[in-house]
């Protein structure tokens, strides 16, 4: 009898052999497993806080982008620039954000998230990580193990690839 050492596929996939539409059905099928619980906690709380995906969206770039202009923030959420704006002065009104003269060019503003946006954006994230462990809680631990080493392996190798491509990012800022 021998013995099949090819990774289980899911079962969606059979018909594919490229790893990377594979890859994408699979993380379809487990985004489908946890997004009814997500989405729902997500959007509770967006509610119980008065902020919208929008806000939430521009907390995440400028987190992730930080310090970002205005400008950057318009074309990375794919709204106008006035509507980004208003977006800002309610955010920076609140409390999450902070809006800084740009020393490099006086008539650019700079955002950066505050210690508030910081806390909010790691309260949520508690919140999801929370979701993911009553999805996930009962799974084997060998299972686990296994995810967690080529979740690990595929983070690595795309934040490598991200660095290479982040200088041209860099630039429209």
């Amino acid at each position: 009898m021998t013995t099949n050492l090819d990774p289980p596929r899911c079962a969606a996939d059979a018909d594919s052999d490229d790893p990377t539409e594979r890859l994408l059905r699979c993380m379809q099928r487990l985004h489908r497993l946890v997004a009814d619980r997500l989405m729902g906690h997500l959007q509770g709380e967006l509610q119980e806080e008065d902020v919208s995906l929008t806000q939430m969206t521009a907390l995440y770039k400028v987190r992730a982008f930080m310090p970002l202009s205005v400008t950057a923030l318009a074309e990375h959420l794919r709204v106008s620039l006035p509507a980004t704006s208003q977006l800002i002065q309610e955010l920076v009104r609140r409390g999450l954000m902070e809006r800084s003269e740009n020393p490099d060019n006086r008539r650019e503003k700079l955002l950066a998230l505050s210690s508030k946006g910081q806390q909010f954006l790691s309260m949520k994230e508690r919140s999801l990580m929370g979701t993911y462990s009553e999805v996930f809680g009962q799974v084997d631990s060998v299972v686990l193990i296994r995810a967690e080493q080529a979740i690990t392996a595929l983070i690595q190798e795309a934040q490598t690839l991200q660095a290479l491509s982040r200088p041209a990012l860099q630039e429209n800022r």
